[in-house]
This record gives structure tokens, C-alpha cells and sequence, in this order.
């Protein structure tokens, strides 16, 4: 391409940006379901915290980066607008903010994930807790999708053009505290739905997809609360089931 042809490309602010969000996803996802498929764990899966934290942290980003795309979509239009500037900078930091309060979140998950392989309380090819512990897991993720609490997160993570109006600052590190803080609300939503794969498997890929898919449309559906709600009785019904074949045992 000409000069002149990648400066009229990069005028399309957000078809770049969307463009680019889809191939980090791709990238994050293609590792995971390349090993998926030979029922045994990967390198990463060792007890070793390092390779661990990397495992969590891409899959952090690629099921995350789908249920962000709204909102730095978002924000890229309003940069665009406000200042007549390309936003690809100050919408980069944003996502880096929203980015790094899960990564946050990967390290704590990759310690859960050692420690108790380490205490050999993880089983099979998946990772996966015992039926009791995974039964704890899904009743605790199924309640909270009941509470206010949740109601009130996700609220705040349905509406980017609400949640800019009222959270809005100029310049890349008023955007990366924008994306902090849009993560935070984001982690208040989901973190108990991101402890899932402990209870049904670390490894299992449909689940991995299955929750992306699940937090992507309570994000987006035009019924958050019954999509909520749906995914509460899903984990309650889990719940229940673990708890049965841990009381056949």
C-alpha cells in the first residue's frame, strides 16, 4: 500500500481498532485450542508459577478482550469526535487498563491454580477440583449471580456511552484510568464466573468458550437480568449435580 492509502485505511478509526482487537483474540485463543484437543495438560499446566501465570493471563485476555470491545470501541468514536485525532494511542491505553487489572487477576488465579496442584486437590486431564469443591465453586458463582451486587457491576459495564459520560478524562493517563476502572467493575462482575474452570476444568476448552460466550451476552443481550439469572440457575443445577456424585462416591 501507498502512503496516502495507509493514511485513508487509518482514517477508519474504528474498523482498525476492531480489526485489531479479533487478531489478539485469535492469537490468545489459538494456543489453547491447539492443545485442547490430546486430553493431556500442556507444559503450563505444571506446578510451576510462571508458565502458569502465562497460561492464565492469555486466556484472561482472550476471553476479556471480546466483552471490552464495546467499550473501546466507544472510546475511540469519542476521541475521534471531541478532539478530531486518531485514537489509536489513548484507546490503547485504555485497554491496557482494563487489561491489567485481569492480569492482576491471572497471577492470583495461577497461585489457586499451583498451590493446589501442588496439594494434588486438582484431577484428570482438565484440572479440575473434586466434587465437592467444585460443587462450593459453582453454588458460590450461581448465588452471586442472584445479588445486587452483580446487578450493579454489570449495570456499569452494559453502557459504554453512559459509563464515558460520567467517568470521562482527557489524554492517554486519563484513558488508562478510565480502563482501570471499567475493569474494576468489569472483575466485580465476573470474577466469581472466572473460578468456574476450577470446578468443571482448567484445561476444558468448551467451557473456556462456553464462559466467554455467556459473559460476552450478559454484556450485550437486550435481557441482562435474565441472562444473569440463567447462568445462576446453570451453576446452582452444577452445583447440585457435583454435590450428587460426590454423596454416590
Amino acid at each position: 500500500m501507498t502512503p496516502n492509502a495507509i493514511e485513508r485505511a487509518l482514517r477508519h478509526d474504528r474498523g482498525v481498532i476492531a480489526i485489531a482487537l479479533v487478531v489478539v483474540t485469535v492469537l490468545c485463543w489459538a494456543p489453547m485450542v491447539a492443545s485442547g484437543g490430546d486430553g493431556a495438560p500442556p507444559p503450563c499446566c505444571l506446578p510451576r508459577l510462571g508458565p502458569v501465570a502465562a497460561m492464565w493471563a492469555t486466556m484472561m485476555v482472550g476471553m476479556m478482550l471480546p466483552a471490552a470491545s464495546p467499550m473501546v470501541l466507544t472510546h475511540a468514536a469519542v476521541v475521534r469526535r471531541r478532539h478530531g485525532a486518531a485514537p489509536f494511542a489513548s484507546s490503547a491505553a485504555l485497554l491496557a487498563g482494563y487489561l491489567s487489572v485481569w492480569l492482576g487477576f491471572s497471577g492470583l488465579a495461577a497461585l489457586a491454580q499451583v498451590g493446589l496442584h501442588r496439594a494434588a486437590h486438582l484431577y484428570g486431564p482438565t484440572l479440575a477440583l473434586g466434587p465437592l469443591a467444585g460443587a462450593a465453586v459453582l453454588l458460590a458463582a450461581g448465588l452471586f449471580q442472584l445479588v445486587p451486587a452483580k446487578t450493579v457491576c454489570l449495570e456499569r459495564c452494559r453502557s459504554p456511552v453512559g459509563y464515558l459520560f460520567t467517568s470521562w478524562r482527557d489524554g492517554r493517563s486519563g484513558a488508562l484510568a478510565i480502563g482501570i476502572k471499567h475493569g474494576a467493575f468489569c472483575l466485580g462482575c465476573c470474577w466469581l464466573l472466572m473460578a468456574v474452570p476450577f470446578a468443571l476444568g482448567i484445561m476444558d476448552l468448551f467451557w473456556a468458550l462456553s464462559l466467554t460466550a455467556f459473559i460476552v451476552a450478559e454484556k450485550v443481550a437486550p435481557w441482562p437480568r435474565a441472562v444473569a439469572w440463567t447462568g445462576g440457575a446453570l451453576s446452582l443445577a452444577g452445583a447440585a449435580r457435583l454435590f450428587v456424585s460426590a454423596l454416590s462416591k
